[in-house]
């Protein structure tokens, strides 16, 4: 039997030869294909291994702090309260082997230790039992470090861990948070008393990300906090488990500013106990009552360890569903069969902008339609050659709603509360666009989860391929089940207010086919809003089947060239995509070495 590698090579070579056989023909064969690829590629056993060559390149890179400025110095506090000796002594000694030297360390025990060194930087604290949040308190008076951090049992440091901390922070004089990525270690001590690390499931986060941090205290606990910051907040709060993730919830709230190390700058034993579900839900509720949204409702996520915030729908807003068609009529007709028959939001107008339909059994079924359903709205607007901008901007100056939902011909809606968890997201005053998680027709392969910028070049669908039923690495499985802000969404479905909408003059007619959802976000983005993406939301996407397969690729790349000058920073960078992340696939994995 071939291994992977050699199977995923000649899968990627025959996805290449049916691309070239005209995929437009067959799309099933296509989908197939891909699906079949992209299973291989992000095999735990692939991707395991391009973790290890990852770490491998970095293995002996020294990790340089900016010479200019002062390198900014960190307090320690390493709580090894109740835990026995040998490991007591470990996880001393990870933080003296730091290779960042501008650092003290404080240990809260209850014994006293006779590995720590006996000058001014290094200190010991014999606490009487306690909750970790009086411990922490009680050491804070004394800390001098300008960041302060707070180290746990179940938290592996590596050498580089406060070098790569410092680094972030220094590129970022005014943070008052700096965090990285973190993966799974499990750690094996030898007789000689080194301990071996055998380090997997990366996480490869994305920027600074409110919605996220929401969902799941994904900045981590080794997190550095600027010391003036935790004082005017007095320091952490009794919640155990999630002491340190309800000080970044109230830091954030605060306005603090948030900095990212781009690497993987700490390790977490496996079997670490998880946020209680009562602890979580009280410390999501503080943290929503304190931003406005006391009835926000907290339930646990898809994936263990991750939160769902449920925002109520403010009064019954009327909802414009706009949705451009020409002909297709059995496409057409099941997607607008799927609003009526599914939606439990009453307060919605269907905005049909037909661009030229000539099939009698449409015509016939428009007129059905407004009789059976009065929320239904004709626009004819027979536009030569189609433009998707134009006629989404043609209904949404009709549209009598005040929130939007652009919505392709060839989706069905799948769950009732569909539309009032899109009109909640977009209702809060943050949030600028928001988009959903989109399947194609087998209800199990990913066709969009947001979009990444600098994607095969330009831009991509999230995720788009990946199965549900299939086993995904840490990052993908976040990423695809968390609620979370992303740089952009498809305008195949997505919310928007329409004063916002409007304010930036809606989709650019320039853009007449393809990036025009892109650029929207964007420029709402540039007014200071968020796009969101939500996987609560949930649709099939049956891709394009209404839009002629011969198209126009002059003018694609025209569109691409447009949007790249346009966005050329963006594309460049990302916020939302993690760096270390491959920009030739949109699954969210490392390169596979030789691909």
């Amino acid at each position: 039997m071939p291994d992977s590698q050699n199977l995923a090579g000649r899968m990627k070579k025959s996805a290449r030869s049916l691309a070239r056989k005209g995929l437009e023909k067959a799309p099933r064969a296509a989908r197939a294909a891909r699906s079949a690829y992209f299973t291989v590629m992000n095999h735990g056993t692939t991707q395991h291994r391009a973790y290890q060559s990852w770490l491998k390149a970095r293995d002996g890179d020294q990790v340089l702090v900016p010479g200019s400025g002062r390198p900014p110095s960190v307090s320690v506090l390493l709580d090894v309260v109740g835990q026995a000796a040998p490991a007591r002594d470990r996880a001393v000694s990870r933080v003296l082997a730091q290779t960042y030297g501008n650092l003290d360390l404080t240990v809260l025990t209850h014994a006293e230790l006779q590995n720590v060194p006996g000058d001014r930087r290094h200190r010991v604290l014999v606490c009487a039992d306690g909750s970790l949040a009086s411990r922490v308190n009680a050491a804070l008076p004394g800390v001098e470090g300008d960041f302060v951090v707070l180290v746990g049992p179940d938290d592996v440091l590596y050498p580089d861990s406060m070098a790569l901390l410092a680094r972030a922070a220094m590129t970022s004089p005014n943070a008052d948070m700096v965090y990285g990525g973190d993966d799974v270690c499990i750690l094996t001590p030898s007789s000689r008393g080194i301990e071996r690390a055998m380090r997997r499931d990366p996480f490869f986060k994305p920027a600074w990300n409110p919605e996220l941090l929401h969902s799941m205290p994904y900045l981590g606990r080794v997190t550095w906090f600027r010391t003036s910051s935790v004082l005017a907040a007095e320091g952490l709060r009794d919640l155990p488990g999630a002491e340190v993730w309800d000080l970044q919830l109230r830091l954030a709230h605060a306005g603090a500013t948030v900095q990212q190390a781009p690497g993987i700058v700490a390790g977490r034993v496996p079997g670490a106990p998880p946020v209680p579900e009562a602890t979580a839900t009280a410390v999501l509720a503080s943290a929503l009552a304190a931003e406005g949204s006391p009835t926000a409702v907290v339930e646990p996520g898809h994936v263990a360890g991750t939160w769902n915030v449920r925002y109520p729908v403010v009064g019954q807003p009327v909802v414009s569903i706009v949705i451009p068609s020409k002909n297709a009529f059995a496409v057409v007709r099941r997607c607008v069969e799927s609003i009526y028959a599914t939606t439990s939001y009453s307060a919605f107008e269907v905005v049909l902008v037909d661009t030229g339909s000539d099939d009698p059994e449409v015509l016939g079924w428009y007129e059905d339609g407004a009789r059976r359903h009065p929320s239904v709205r004709l626009v004819d607007w027979p536009e030569q050659p189609f433009s998707y901008a134009r006629s989404c901007n043609a209904g949404a100056e009709a549209a009598r709603g005040e929130i939007l939902v652009m919505l392709n011909n060839d989706t069905e809606v799948l769950d009732p509360s569909w539309l009032e968890m899109l009109v909640a997201e977009a209702q809060r005053p943050e949030v600028g666009v928001v988009g959903c998680l989109l399947l194609y027709p087998d209800g199990q392969t990913v066709q969009h989860a947001g979009i990444g910028l600098g994607i095969k070049t330009v831009a991509g669908n999230s995720l788009s391929g990946l199965r549900l039923d299939r086993r995904l690495t840490r990052t993908q499985e976040l990423m695809l089940w968390a609620r979370r802000a992303t740089t952009a969404v498809t305008a195949a479905c997505i919310a928007v207010r329409k004063a916002t909408y409007d304010e930036v003059g809606g989709f650019d007619p320039q853009l007449r086919i393809t990036f025009n959802d892109v650029d929207l976000c964007l420029r709402i983005g540039a007014l200071g809003y968020r796009s969101v993406y939500t996987p609560d939301v949930r649709l099939l996407h049956h891709e394009s089947k209404s839009i002629a397969p011969n198209r126009d690729w002059t003018e694609l790349f025209a569109a691409a060239d447009l949007f790249r000058s346009r966005w050329a920073d963006v594309v460049a960078h990302d916020p939302h995509l993690n760096g270390n992340l491959a920009r030739t696939t949109t699954s969210y994995r490392l390169p596979v070495q030789g691909r």
